[in-house]
This record gives C-alpha cells, structure tokens and sequence, in this order.
C-alpha cells in the first residue's frame, strides 16, 4: 500500500454532467467500496454537493469556484496536505500539481478541423495547452482505451510505459427505471421498427450521417434525441424535409432507456472518440442491435459485438453493414466499475 494521501479534484461535481463527469462518479463510487480510508479525498470548492462516501473523505476547501478554483485552491491544498493529485478530467493546475491525471481523448489535438469556430479554437488552444503540460508534468497518465493511449503517445510523445487504461463502464443504467411514456408521446415509434440515435452539433459526433441514412431509406422511422439546434443544422444541410426523421429534442435518462430498449437498432456513427459509451449503454439497456462507425476506437471497445458501417465506402447506408458475430452479453462481461476501479486501485498503490 502506497503512503501517498490522493486527493482528487471534485470540482467536476459542480459541472455540466457529460461522459467525463459521468466516468469520475461512477468510479469514484466504485473505488469507495474497495479503498482502505483515509488514502482518497474529494477536494471541492465552496457549497458543492457530493454523494455519500464510506472510506472516502469529502473535504470543502478554498474560495473559488470552476477553472479558478482549480488553478488556484486545489493546488495550494495538495502542497498544504503533502497529498498526490488525481485530476480526472482532462484538466490539471498549470502549476503545483504532482499526482496522476486522466485524458479521455486527444480529439482537440488530433481532428483541429473540427473546431474552426471562434469558440472552438479556442477551446482547442486552451486544452491543448493542458494535454501538453498533463503530458509534462504529471506523474502518471491515466487515458480510457488503448486507441487513446496510442494517440497521447503519437501527439505528445508520452511513453507508454508511463500510462495506464482504466475503462469506461455501464452498471449506471441499471439504476434507471425505463419511462415507456415516451412512445404515447410519439406514436410513430413502434417497438422494434425505428433507428435511434443521440445527438449533438459537436463534429466528430457525424450527425449529417444519420440525416443521409434517414434519405436513404424513406421507409424507416429514425428518432434523434438531443438538443440544440439539431433541425436548423439539417435545414442548413439542406436536409429539413425528411419525413421520416423524429426530433425528440431533449429526453430523460428513463426516456433513452426505453428508447434504447425498443429501438431496431442503435446508431453511433462517430469519427473520433476515447471511448464512445453510448452504444455500451444501448447494448445495457437491451439494444437489439448496435451499428458503430469502423474506426480503431470503436473495434477495440466493441470488437465482434458491434456491427459496422464504413463511413468512407457508403455514407448513409445504414444496411451496408459488417454485422456483429458475437452476443453483447460479451460485450457487458468485458466492463465493469468494479473492474475499473480495482485497476485505479492498483495504480494509485504503485
């Protein structure tokens, strides 16, 4: 057993729940029911709310908030508790940090045509400047896929020697009762006839592919959870008038678990990713089918379990697809929090 104290940064609590701060929960929650106490703290700012921990300590600290508090606060409690860091979502202090930190992906670094918008370029700058001084300074790189680990190691000249995989997982969707509501809502969704699929403006999410997949087969109900402003980009496209394409706009987590139950297939046409977890939750929630983009990415998580679409060769054929040759019960054995967090534990003692 390590005589380091870690002290993870908490201040994710406070954000926007998205698949990072998902991931930081869960295995937090994980690590807590295996950890010896007093090895992990959860440092926050000022009045952020946290779930209950049996070995883990919470500690308040500082008087900031967000991207100050975690430049300022949370390095000046690491040098006043003599504690290793554990920063598990892409961002580090520039400086007082020694520890261990998390990259989920490099997507900024290696795809910068996806964000050429004022705001995205300078969203790329400011993680990028991370990535090279996680790259630098921490001590330890901890990435979720081995695609990933190879992009880190590609873009930063990390050793691999000096990074470990700790997988995402998909026990959270156990706790999610499905909302069938959904379907009185939007008759045209029969059980086992409609393509789903979440989306988002966000490039490398490729949702002009599903539109194209949607013209493509008229006969076919495709339903797109997501928000923003999804069907102003596909006027934009000049793909506004699909009668067959549903916006569902913003739905529940019990919504998209019926919706991922019921569907025909679930469609995740992604162009670059560190892990991709929505089809892993589909296939939780009883997904019959998941159809994923061919990328290295997707074929190391989802290997014989997933079917593919080679975005190249036919984009927007949804049924010229290389079908999956394996059951995704395989697929569910493979990750678990449990594991994950077990093998977090491993590396925090080393």
């Amino acid at each position: 057993m390590s005589n380091t104290i870690w002290a993870v940064d908490g201040s994710f609590f406070a954000q926007r729940l998205s698949g990072i701060q998902r991931y930081s929960i869960e295995l937090l929650a994980a690590l807590d029911r295996i950890v010896p106490p007093g090895f992990v703290e959860i440092v926050t700012p000022p009045g952020v709310e946290t779930p209950r921990y049996t070995n883990i300590k919470v500690v308040s600290f500082g008087t900031h908030r967000g991207g100050v508090w975690q430049q300022l606060d949370y390095p000046r409690y690491l040098r006043q508790r003599g504690a290793g860091g554990l920063a598990t979502c892409n961002v580090i202090p520039l400086f007082g940090f020694r520890g261990i930190a998390v990259v989920h992906d490099v997507c900024y670094r290696a795809r910068p045509d996806f964000y050429t918008d004022p705001r995205g370029r300078l969203s790329a700058a400011w993680h990028c400047l991370q990535y090279r001084r996680i790259a630098k300074r921490a001590e330890r790189i901890i990435t979720v896929s081995e695609f990933s680990k190879s992009e880190i190691a590609k873009y930063y000249g990390v050793p691999a020697s000096k990074m470990d995989v700790v997988y995402n997982a998909w026990q959270q969707m156990q706790r999610i009762a499905p909302d069938e509501s959904i379907f009185a809502r939007h008759p045209q969704l029969k059980p086992g006839q409609y393509y789903f699929s979440m989306a988002n403006l966000l490039k490398n999410k490729n949702f002009p592919w599903v539109l194209r997949a949607a013209g493509a087969k008229p006969d076919a109900v495709f339903a797109i959870a997501g928000g923003g402003s999804l069907a102003a980009e596909a006027e934009r496209l000049g793909l506004a008038d699909l009668p067959n394409v549903l916006y569902l706009g913003y739905v529940s987590d019990g919504a998209a678990k019926a919706l991922m139950a019921h569907c025909k297939a679930f469609l995740f046409p992604t162009l670059y990713e560190g892990f991709g977890i929505p089809p892993l939750e589909a296939a939780a929630c009883g997904a019959p089918q998941i159809i994923v983009s061919d990328t290295p990415c997707m074929r190391e998580v989802y290997g014989p379990c997933a079917a593919y679409i080679d975005l190249t060769a036919n984009p927007g054929d949804v049924d010229d697809v290389t079908p999956a040759t394996a059951p995704t019960a395989a697929l569910l054995e493979k990750y678990s929090w449990d594991k994950s967090a077990e093998r977090l534990l491993q590396i925090l003692n080393k």
